[in-house]
């Protein structure tokens, strides 16, 4: 056996881990030194078909003069000094399709680190990912600045788009409070986004529409909802509303939408009573509330919230006012089947909408910079989460 072929003895290992590891090892260096062998080569031999081609048409010879060592982030991770001959005059003129590789690969880098924040990878996790990966980690404002120019090139129009064919048996309606950058006075304040979500018997589910205002009240829901209606949504399918149950937006569906019923969502309606419960007696009324959750009718829901009401009315009045305001509206999800009773007696199918949104905003952002910048990055993401929707298996075969 010559020496060329002879194989090369394993290095002792301690165990499996180790050996796996020395073998990924080697398949990577071998991966990179055959990236940067092909690499090289594709350009010198483009090279040379450009000095040929210049001495038969002008008689100008180009001769070759060592190389330079330029850096690739491939599929395989950064691969370092790959060398790229030069010509003695010099490449920076010479329109050499080889050398776009360079380009391309740093094009590809960028949209997947766009696509991991859209997707709600934390910015450790892509920094984590990048650096193993690539060699090569990645800064915050990286990340961010390589989003944004993403939104540039993508056009999502959620609030344009034609709402015929969308989800709207039950509409989920409540918003998201961030921190917005004034574009005239400088400061910073809190404004929210307005958010529509509609849903179908089949688990489809799809968000119509947002609006950023500065506060929920009836005229900045009214606004949100008449965009929304002349899209086209078909509302006399509509069979319930999950509202938050702030009066701004009940004014605005009372207004709009006075025949379709409204449930008031009790995760909202079980926060303002503990807000308003001594700290003291917080462990109690939760498990109160939650025993009042655990209803199996209307009628044991309303027998429940009596019992309340007479332990607690001398020990937290304030909480027991607001358990009973327009309690009404937070006892509609009785009139359906049970199966749906979780899914439809409190707003969380839009909270989760909106954690999604969180998860990404911390990240990078403790403010969006304009109107406009918070418009376009919540036109990214629930554009994002609209399209994983589609794929959401049916959760009911509930039909009335």
């Amino acid at each position: 056996m010559s020496k060329r072929t002879q194989n090369v003895p394993l290095p002792h290992l301690a165990n499996e881990k180790e050996l796996n590891h020395f073998l990924l090892d080697a398949l990577g260096k071998n991966l990179e030194q055959a990236i940067r062998s092909t690499v090289s080569i594709l350009v010198k031999t483009e090279m040379r078909q450009l000095r040929d081609e210049l001495w038969k048409e002008k008689q100008e010879a180009l001769v070759f003069n060592g190389t330079y060592p330029r850096h690739l982030v491939s599929p395989a991770g950064k691969v370092e000094s790959i060398p790229i001959p030069r010509f003695r005059s010099g490449n920076e003129d010479l329109n050499l399709a080889s050398m776009k590789v360079f380009g391309e690969e740093r094009e590809r880098f960028q949209n997947l680190v766009a696509h991991l924040h859209l997707a709600g990878v934390s910015q450790r996790k892509v920094n984590r990912f990048c650096k193993n990966l690539f060699g090569k980690a990645v800064a915050p404002q990286t990340t961010k600045l390589v989003f944004e120019e993403m939104l540039e090139a993508e056009a999502f129009q959620i609030n344009k788009t034609s709402l015929t064919q969308a989800p709207s048996v039950f509409l989920f309606v409540d918003g998201i409070w961030e921190t917005v950058k004034s574009q005239k006075t400088g400061e910073t304040r809190r404004r929210v986004t307005l958010a529509v979500l509609g849903a179908n018997e089949d688990g489809t589910k799809q968000l119509l529409g947002f609006r950023l205002a500065f506060e929920e009240d009836e005229a900045s829901w009214t606004k949100l909802l008449e965009e929304l209606i002349h899209r086209g949504p078909d509302v006399a399918k509509t069979k319930i509303i999950v509202s938050d149950g702030g009066a701004g937006c009940l004014f605005a569906l009372e207004r709009l939408m006075p025949e379709i019923p409204i449930q008031s969502c009790i995760t909202h309606r079980y926060r303002n009573v503990l807000k308003h419960t001594g700290f003291r007696h917080k462990p109690e009324m939760g498990k109160e509330l939650k025993r009042l959750t655990q209803s199996t009718s209307k009628d044991e829901f309303l027998k429940q919230v009596a019992e309340i009401q007479k332990r607690w009315q001398t020990i937290a009045p304030d909480a027991v006012k607001s358990l009973l305001w327009n309690l009404k509206l937070s006892i509609t999800y009785f009139d359906f089947p049970p199966d749906l009773w979780s899914k439809l007696r409190t707003t969380n199918a839009l909270e989760r909408t909106f954690r999604e949104v969180r998860a990404r905003t911390r990240v990078h952002y403790d403010h969006h910079e304009s109107p406009q910048s918070s418009d376009k990055y919540h036109q990214a993401i629930f554009g994002n989460i609209n399209r994983s929707y589609f794929h959401v298996p049916s959760p009911s075969g509930y039909t009335q």
